[in-house]
């Protein structure tokens, strides 16, 4: 077996033989066995958490999406017990089971996710991060159920261990989807091969319904702009120069309050970063996220690296003018100078000078973020997410099929 790393494949052969180990008769009899094709096309989706996050939102959207077809049915594992988004699945035609590890590397996962699928007996597994890729994907392949690994959501460079098992496992995994053209070329992975796939985030209108925009009116007055930043407070987030932006800005004029809502490790060093500038408010996490993001006046956001961002996605839709750090897949999203405005990466005069060249520029800004919510209606909508995501599941199984053929066309040829 060809590998991408140092000692990778110990690690997923190590926990498939703590499996099959004791299971192996059981095993090979469900290898062995088909269900009866029916009229629903039986999917199951392994992902990490229903915390906060666009990995976790697009999960959220996409779960909703599958349950509202009459002929998909759907079951979710969740590795992790944070619940933030569970309350948009409770009343939509879905099976939630949540199977929490004890520690980062459980191995008795394994052994839950493998009674899970034997008993859902699933068409095709979609997983959507390194952990849930982890898991499923072995037991995907001992039980012969095509699995579309969707762990690339961003476009991160070769950085150390984790990297190099996520490509691993991308390797091995029947499709891989990314959500960036760039993303998927930061794996090493070329759009040529039809088992690459992109499919762009989706964005729902009916998420901006009965909203009120007033979720963010008691930190500024009448005359007061806002310009905000919605991202979760992590190492791959510049919110440094965001602030560092502000605190110039801020030094120039008044008038101009900058709002950052997200939580995360990084956090409290933005905290102290800030410290002293009372333009600058930190609104932690929130789930009326739509309402504030309606009283920005420009969203901004500066990170190291994206994949395809929902909170640039969150500003088209509600007509914001966008400033944006130039990298990964944001360029995919933000046509630069027609939907919105680039950035270098780290570079607070320039974020600076974008964000006042929108303040003196209404018209423009205007345009702009007219320009960014018709180009997110027309090129990503969740309708068309949706679709595609159900078409490279048909793709997926049409596919398993056909070399399960082959596999007994050879077995018989063997023996005859």
């Amino acid at each position: 077996m060809r590998t991408d790393g140092n000692n990778l494949p110990s690690i997923l052969t190590d926990s498939i033989r703590s499996i099959t180990g004791p299971y192996r008769k059981t095993l090979m009899s469900v290898l062995s066995s088909k269900r009866p094709i029916g009229e629903f096309l039986r999917v199951l989706i392994c992902i990490e958490a229903l915390g906060i996050g666009g990995k976790e939102r697009q999960a959220v959207e996409l779960i909703k999406g599958l349950a509202s077809k009459s002929d998909i049915e759907c079951l979710v594992i969740c590795l992790e017990t944070d619940e933030f988004y569970l309350h948009e699945l409770t009343n939509i035609q879905v099976s939630i089971e949540f199977i929490p590890r004890r520690w980062r590397w459980d191995l008795r996962i394994f052994l839950k996710l493998y009674k899970i699928i034997k008993s859902y007996q699933p068409d095709v597994i979609h997983t959507n991060g390194l952990m849930s890729s982890f898991y499923a994907l072995p037991l995907a392949r001992l039980m012969n159920v095509p699995l579309v690994n969707g762990s690339v959501r961003n476009a991160f460079s070769k950085a150390g261990f984790r990297w190099r098992l996520e490509r691993f496992l991308l390797n091995m995994s029947d499709y891989r989807l990314a959500n960036s053209h760039a993303g998927l070329r930061s794996r090493g992975f070329s759009e040529r091969d039809s088992k690459n796939v992109v499919i762009y985030n989706g964005f729902d209108f009916s998420r901006l319904e009965g909203r009120t925009g007033n979720g963010g009116r008691s930190m500024r007055g009448r005359d007061t702009k806002t310009v905000g930043m919605v991202a979760e407070f992590n190492p791959f987030k510049d919110y440094s120069t965001f602030i560092q932006a502000a605190r110039k800005i801020s030094e120039r004029r008044k008038g101009v309050v900058f709002v950052m809502i997200g939580d995360g490790e990084t956090l409290e060093a933005s905290r102290r970063e800030a410290s002293g500038a009372e333009a600058i408010k930190f609104l932690g996490k929130k789930k009326n996220v739509e309402e504030i993001v309606a009283t920005f006046d420009i969203g901004v956001l500066c990170t190291f690296v994206e994949g395809f961002s929902n909170s640039v996605m969150e500003y088209m839709a509600l007509k914001k003018p966008v400033v944006a750090t130039d990298g990964g897949g944001t360029r995919e999203l933000v046509v630069d100078g027609e939907t919105g405005l680039l950035v270098p990466p780290a570079n607070p005069d320039a974020v600076a000078a974008k964000i006042e060249y929108l303040l003196d520029n209404p018209t423009i800004a205007k345009r702009l973020g007219e320009a960014g919510e018709a180009r997110l209606r027309r090129e990503f909508s969740i309708t068309k997410m949706i679709e595609e995501t159900i078409q490279l599941y048909k793709r997926a199984i049409a596919n398993s099929k056909e070399i399960a053929v082959r596999d007994d066309l050879r077995e018989g040829n063997a023996h005859s």
